[in-house]
């Protein structure tokens, strides 16, 4: 807007007319960036700025954790861009198992920390408006805990970018979570140590909930057992659970699938069930976890395999010892020893059967138990050999338990026709349940392994001897004293070698029987048989006295010298005394360790695999897009050359080049057009206008309506659109002369005129004779006057008054 004021004093001219409009102004519309005026264009200021944008391809990450993101670069200044680009990568919520960018070339990506990635482009060239994508493909690992996963990128400044606020952004994706937290199962297996004579073998598996939450849908346990020589399936003959919520498969089968709902397996519970294998040889039985799918999902997730190997040999060993020697009628003795040689614990029912025979007669009915000392734990405890019960047997690995029995041989007279000592044996077998003892003192001589059958450890003996002792028996005529001396019966005296009345002389007494020396005794000067000092006589043999301290590794025993030493063919490992193994040789196989047998296995939870132990993959499941097929990971993925379109594996297309037109997309055929409904204009894709008639008048143009207009500040002159004439408006008290407003300049006429200049007239003398004017100008005067006059002289009955000159 601008104004201007008359100045009077400056121009030297008098104040004339009115000078309330001595001021004018003018104005000019201002033409601003954004305004609607489509005549309103002001200049394109230069700038250099980039733009970033992040989206997320889908609101969901895949239920096998994969999330996919597009980073968008657009160039947002006045001119194209060309030179290198970076961009940093980033995931504030938590660092991916891994990340992939593409296209690769041209971009290069490689990780710079935990979450943190480069992509570096050697060279673009943007030209205004125009864009470059980064896809990202984020697989987040098993343990992630958000629900949300969120991708952030920055895009580093270009020489001449100042506004650095839109170089960042970020986008998030939900992650799935079942139950909103996340279950975790373990599977643990346990097989009971053999027994000899067992036909079955029995195993517990065990699910253990350590979670958040429970896992939604069922959990399934399949089982199932192979030889380990051969690899034949071993069947499964009977499973019980641990309640009703399972639901298991029939048996016998060789494999048994069990399941139970996963709403069951809430943070902390443990269920488990038990089955019982056939013992046929050496097995490896194996339980694979999973849970799910949820409702409306078909994703299974596996949680682990356990094993464990029963059969073979027994497991249990059995060790008897005892006095060597016996008597009839007196207490007797003996220890039996029951240790587990198993790499696992032991805990079943087992038969314990014991008996004692007796050289020249067999098995010995009938033998009195007096007592067992830790009770075996039968019901009821046995009272009388020979003896047959079933107990429950609970040994850790290399465990040992110790039972003392203390019997009563009878004397009863059957061993009355067997003449001085007799040898006899003491057998005790732990047995399957199912198994019965056979004839504990049948067979004496030999190899005791081969009493029983070839049942090996698990069945032992001790041998002994019953000692008779001989009645002394006095001459007749003669007594036996408390001495044990025969003399002659009170009243008599020994005479002339009988005992005869009236006193005699009293025999003299038998030279005592020479001692028989006991394992470890010795022989003293005076024919006594005593154990050396430091040791004492018990259970028939001298052992020492002082007892030596408790062994601290578990299955030592004290040798000689009172030292704790491993028995012979066993050796200290883990803690414990255990049968001593050969040394294995070097396995073949990458990985791979040594087990308990000395085989070569791999560690669990991993299994061979292109030559080395690697870690178990789930069996995959079927793909769910056509044509998909398993890699060597056991994902589904479509073969070389194609891809996945339209739900199908498909050919790949080739990558069309980047669009130049701000818009423009690709289509099938990779060409680059405008989406429907837009059209090429402005060097962009824009909305598509309704086609307009052309305009009759020259000049005129279409509005938004498509209504032909003329343009801003012209209008229809002549039959054109022609920009108006100014006309220029003067001030009050001024006038247009020459195209140039000029004061109003009244001038007065001369004195002695009367009228307005320039019609001026001279004024008349004053009249001597007044007249009637009626009369006078009827005459005189022409019938119209002067406007002049009339105009001075309104009134017509006024008298003139004439002068005379």
């Amino acid at each position: 807007r601008n104004c201007a004021t008359y100045n009077y004093g400056a121009s030297g001219k008098p104040l004339f007319g009115s000078q309330s409009n001595d001021r004018g102004c003018a104005s000019i519309p201002i033409c601003r960036r954004g305004d609607r005026d489509r005549d309103c264009r002001p200049p394109v200021e230069k700038k250099v700025d980039l733009i970033l944008k992040k989206r997320a391809r889908v609101p969901v990450c895949t239920a096998d954790g994969i999330c996919h993101f597009v980073i968008d670069i657009i160039n947002n200044g006045t001119s194209t861009y060309n030179g290198p680009l970076t961009v940093i990568d980033s995931y504030p919520a938590g660092a991916p198992a891994s990340s992939t960018f593409g296209p690769s070339p041209p971009w290069t990506c490689v990780p710079t920390g935990p979450g943190l990635f480069r992509c570096d482009h050697a060279g673009i060239s943007l030209p205004p408006g125009g864009s470059t994508p980064i896809v990202v493909k984020a697989v987040m690992p098993a343990g992630y805990q958000s629900d949300i996963v969120e991708n952030c990128a920055t895009v580093k400044p270009i020489p001449g970018e100042n506004d650095l606020t839109n170089n960042k952004a970020c986008a998030k994706e939900r992650f799935r979570h079942p139950n909103g937290g996340k279950p975790t199962l373990r599977i643990t297996k346990v097989c009971n140590g053999s027994l000899a004579g067992a036909a079955l073998i029995s195993c517990r598996i065990t699910v253990i909930s350590f979670g958040t939450a429970a896992p939604t849908g069922p959990v399934r346990v399949n089982d199932a057992a192979t030889l380990v020589a051969g690899g034949a399936p071993v069947q499964i003959q009977t499973v019980t659970p641990d309640g009703a919520e399972w639901a298991c498969g029939p048996v016998p089968a060789n494999a048994l699938s069990c399941q139970i709902p996963g709403a069951v397996m809430t943070p902390g519970t443990s269920r488990h069930f038990d089955v019982t294998v056939s013992a046929n040889g050496a097995f490896e039985n194996c339980a694979r976890g999973s849970y799910g799918p949820a409702p409306g999902d078909d994703v299974v997730y596996p949680f682990g395999q356990a094993c464990a190997k029963g059969g073979g040999a027994s497991t249990i060993r059995v060790e008897k010892t005892g006095d060597r020697e016996c008597r009839l009628g007196q207490p007797c003795s003996f220890e039996i020893t029951v240790t587990n040689d198993g790499a696992t614990a032991f805990s079943g029912p087992v038969r314990i059967g014991d008996a004692i025979g007796v050289e020249g007669l067999g098995r010995l009915e009938g033998v009195e138990i007096t007592s067992i000392d830790p009770p075996f734990g039968c019901s009821p405890e046995p009272a009388t050999l020979p003896a047959s019960c079933i107990a429950n047997l609970s040994l850790g690995a290399g465990e040992s338990r110790v039972h003392h029995v203390t019997v009563v041989i009878p004397d009863d007279g059957r061993l009355a026709n067997l003449q001085g000592n007799v040898s006899g044996q003491n057998c005790v077998g732990v047995l399957s349940p199912d198994t019965r003892v056979q004839g504990g003192g049948d067979v004496l001589g030999g190899d005791q392994a081969n009493v029983q059958g070839d049942r090996g450890k698990a069945y032992a003996c001790h041998p002994f001897t019953i000692s008779q002792e001989t009645k002394k028996e006095c001459s007749q005529g003669f007594v036996m004293n408390d001495a044990g001396r025969c003399v002659c019966p009170e009243g008599t005296t020994y005479r002339n070698g009988q005992c005869s009345p009236g006193g005699g002389i009293v025999p003299k007494p038998e030279q005592p029987k020479r001692c028989v020396l006991l394992e470890g005794q010795i022989r003293t000067e005076d024919g006594r048989c005593v154990c050396p000092r430091g040791t004492g006589l018990e259970n028939g043999r001298c052992v020492r006295t002082d007892k030596p301290e408790q062994c601290t590794i578990r299955g030592q025993v004290h040798n000689a010298d009172g030292d704790c030493v491993c028995p012979r063919g066993t050796e200290i490992r883990g803690n414990a005394c255990r049968p001593v193994q050969p040394k294995p040789e070097q396995c073949t196989i990458r990985g791979q360790v040594h087990d308990a047998d000395g085989d070569c296995v791999c560690p669990r939870g991993t299994e061979v695999r292109n030559g080395a132990c690697r870690p178990m993959r789930p069996k995959p499941e079927q793909c769910t897009i056509r044509g998909q097929v398993h890699d060597a990971d056991g994902d589904c993925v479509c073969p070389r050359g194609t891809e996945v379109r339209n739900g199908a594996c498909r050919p790949i297309r080739p990558k069309p080049e980047q669009c130049t037109i701000r818009g423009q997309v690709h289509d099938a055929k990779g060409n680059c057009v405008c989406p429907r409904g837009t059209e090429v204009r402005g060097n962009a894709c824009r909305r598509k206008q309704p086609t307009q008639e052309q305009c009759d008048i020259r000049g005129q143009v279409h509005n938004k309506r498509g209504e032909c207009v003329c343009p801003r500040g012209t209008q229809v002159i002549n039959g054109a659109c022609r920009k108006p004439r100014q006309e220029v408006e003067c001030a009050p008290g001024s006038q247009m002369i020459n195209g140039q407003c000029q004061p109003i300049i009244r001038r007065r006429c001369p004195e002695g005129t009367i009228g307005r200049y320039p019609n001026c007239r001279p004024l008349r003398g004053q009249p001597s004779l007044e007249l009637n004017p009626g009369l006078l100008l009827q005459q005189v005067l022409p019938r119209r006057r002067p406007q002049v006059e009339q105009q001075q002289d309104p009134v017509p009955d006024r008298i003139l008054k004439l002068q005379q000159q």
